[in-house]
């Protein structure tokens, strides 16, 4: 439930920080600077000319994709209010639940999405009376989101708004929206309106004036309220909204540092996940005329010491909840009378798995997904009435033997600590040249999973190891390997990267080239990784990559930023200052062989603005030893996230370039 901003809007540096660089020209906020356009279209013209002598390549992987395209199972439809719906490429469809004959189309957005570049349908919501789909659009890829209206009885599409988030709750009566406004320069989720669709007035109910606090809205289970909470990287202010009234209650518990909350609500009882007594976090029940006196909050089920409760869901049948032990999701099923029946594993032996879906209260169901990085994805069902599941569906591919390839997770040791790292090859054509593409992210205690992929499977088969390494400020290990390399412990996630490439080098008596890969934060960890030892990389792909980091998070005067001094470190302290210049990748550029990298920016980014891939790529340029190449591609129509439409051919540049940087690879027999 908690609702937070990935990644920092990248801000211009601070004077009061660090003195502007020579490369900081590269930066227009207005992104129309035909110095800086042309500058970016003349690096695009170089990388277009390596990548046309990669062009076999490209193509070989793209065609392969095609041919093992998979048979995949449907993935689950979302059941709300007795109706089953899914949202399948673009085309918004209905059904009776568990029917698959009966299947209507209540909005194609096909040849809509045909007249952008860029399109992206960020969150949708019907109408209670089911005659009107409102849906966010991303336009750009800035993610400065577009609501518009779709009457389905014509297909009518009339915009009502810009620049709001893309969660999306109706008011009962059907007549107006409530959204969350961003601030137009910093994008900061901080105002809840209501909308009126009739008279287009718009009301503004609640503004969050704390810069480091962000705002936010979901559904409660009865679908009577909505909650509108506040955040800030480690604290929480939550109120309702009766969505029949518009009233606004105050807060739950007013916000404390320190201190998170995040409720749900049925009839007369409130069921409140917080961390006020215990740093794991417990739930709590408690009626709802008792609800402001947190004295009056009943603890709700007996979970083992270290276990984290990471989440609940209310059903008809009951409360599940998710937990965490030592790294085991495992559900924990309440029946209606707060009587828990059952504990289930999430993840089966051997594989990994995640709760991906959970229908409505009435539903009394969630799907699991699972795989390995070498077993095609599972669904099941889990039925929350009877604590039992069942499979639903197993992803098909054509032609593939899932026992010609082995998966297995090391423990690097690397300053006392065990890094778990995840790979995958495939066993006739193992040896001891084939080289190895290491991923890793290691931010905001994300777990990495080691998800099937057909692309991966491809490397596969070109005699390539992949691997993922599952550093210290991911989630992998749980909250304290999160906290281990989160702030001012960021380097230990750097060097836990540079041990497991170096572990791997010598995987099972090899000689190994390490090709590194990592997008956004990950571009974080792989080049900090560079700049501590790039004799040990062959080469790397850094994706919308945060690099700039000391000038980025220097700007004080951007919310988003003041957000995330916890992640990263706040250089107007110099202690965390100092930490910081450990650890930026930027700033650590210096005289020294780098590998080949390839940088990949959209310039409508707001997350991770353009201009960090492109002072990095310049800067690196002027100071490597090494002969290349160093290439920058920039979309000039996409940002942060990729349109879908052409992700996979970018994701065979991205293949082929570094498949490109070592002879070593060895092809399937055919």
């Amino acid at each position: 439930m908690k609702t937070c901003c990935l990644l920092v809007l990248a801000t211009l540096v601070s004077g009061s920080v660090t003195a502007a660089d020579q490369f900081s020209w590269l930066r227009d906020d207005s992104r129309s600077s035909e110095r800086v356009l042309g500058y970016l279209e003349k690096q695009n013209e170089t990388t277009n000319a390596y990548q046309k002598t990669l062009q076999n390549e490209i193509d070989s992987l793209q065609s392969m994709w095609r041919e093992n395209r998979p048979q995949r199972s449907e993935k689950p439809w979302r059941e709300t209010n007795g109706v089953e719906y899914a949202w399948n490429d673009y085309t918004l469809l209905s059904r009776a639940p568990s029917s698959v004959d009966a299947t209507t189309v209540i909005f194609d957005a096909k040849h809509h999405a045909e007249q952008y570049e860029y399109y992206q349908i960020g969150g949708w919501k019907l109408s209670p009376d089911n005659s009107l789909l409102a849906i966010a659009e991303d336009l750009d890829g800035s993610e400065q989101y577009q609501i518009s209206i779709v009457e389905l009885a014509t297909n009518k599409i009339t915009p009502v708004i810009t620049g709001v988030e893309p969660s999306i709750v109706w008011s009962n009566d059907g007549k107006s929206l409530y959204l969350v406004k961003q601030e137009p320069k910093t994008q900061r989720p901080h105002t809840l309106i209501n909308k009126s669709l009739k008279s287009g007035v718009e009301t503004s109910l609640f503004q969050e004036d704390e810069n480091a606090w962000l705002l936010s809205t979901y559904l409660t289970s009865d679908r009577n309220f909505a909650v509108v909470q506040s955040n800030s990287d480690n604290s929480s202010e939550q109120r309702f909204l009766d969505l029949n009234t518009g009233e606004l209650s105050p807060p739950i518990q007013q916000r404390q540092e320190g201190i998170e909350y995040y409720a749900d609500r049925f009839a007369d009882h409130v069921y409140i996940n917080s961390n006020h007594q215990r740093k794991n976090f417990q739930i709590y029940r408690v009626s709802r005329s008792d609800l402001m006196n947190i004295e009056a909050w009943h603890l709700f089920g007996d979970f083992e010491t270290g276990e984290a409760i990471n989440n609940f869901h209310l059903f008809r049948s009951g409360v599940v909840v998710q937990t965490n032990l030592q790294g085991k999701q495992k559900l924990h099923v309440f029946d209606e009378s707060d009587k828990l029946i059952k504990i289930e594993n999430v993840a089966r032996e051997g594989g990994v798995a995640w709760v991906s879906q959970v229908g409505d209260y009435n539903s009394n169901k969630l799907h699991i997904r699972s795989m390995s990085m070498i077993q095609p994805g599972l669904w099941e069902r889990f039925n929350t009435l009877t604590a039992t599941r069942e499979s639903i569906g197993q992803d098909v591919y054509p032609n593939y033997q899932a026992e010609m390839y082995v998966t297995q997770t090391l423990n690097v040791e690397n300053d006392g600590h065990a890094v778990p790292v995840t790979l995958a090859y495939r066993k006739d054509l193992l040896n001891k040249l084939s080289p190895v593409v290491l991923y890793g992210y290691g931010a905001y205690g994300v777990t990495m999973k080691p998800y099937f992929m057909p692309q991966t499977i491809s490397l596969l088969d070109r005699g390539v190891i992949y691997a993922v390494a599952h550093v210290r400020g991911g989630g992998f290990k749980g909250e304290q390997w999160y906290l281990s390399g989160k702030g001012l412990k960021k380097s230990n996630s750097i060097v836990d990267f540079v041990a497991a490439a170096r572990t791997l080098q010598t995987y099972q008596q090899g000689e190994r080239a390490i090709l590194a890969m990592g997008s956004s934060a990950g571009g974080t960890l792989v080049a900090g990784a560079l700049n501590e030892a790039p004799e040990v990389f062959a080469g790397a792909s850094l994706k919308v990559p945060f690099v700039d980091v000391i000038n980025s998070m220097s700007d004080e005067t951007l919310p988003l930023t003041a957000q995330q001094y916890a992640e990263w470190g706040d250089p107007h302290k110099e202690s965390e200052l100092s930490a910081m210049k450990a650890y930026d990748p930027y700033f650590n550029l210096s005289k020294a062989d780098y590998p080949p990298v390839l940088i990949s920016v959209g310039l409508n980014d707001r997350r991770v603005p353009y201009w960090e891939g492109a002072k990095y790529q310049a800067k690196l340029k002027s100071l490597t030893t090494g002969s290349g190449p160093y290439l920058l591609s920039t979309n000039f129509s996409q940002g942060h996230s990729s349109d879908r439409r052409q992700s996979l051919s970018q994701q065979a540049f991205e293949y082929a370039f570094l498949l490109s940087l070592t002879h070593k690879n060895t092809k399937a027999e055919q």
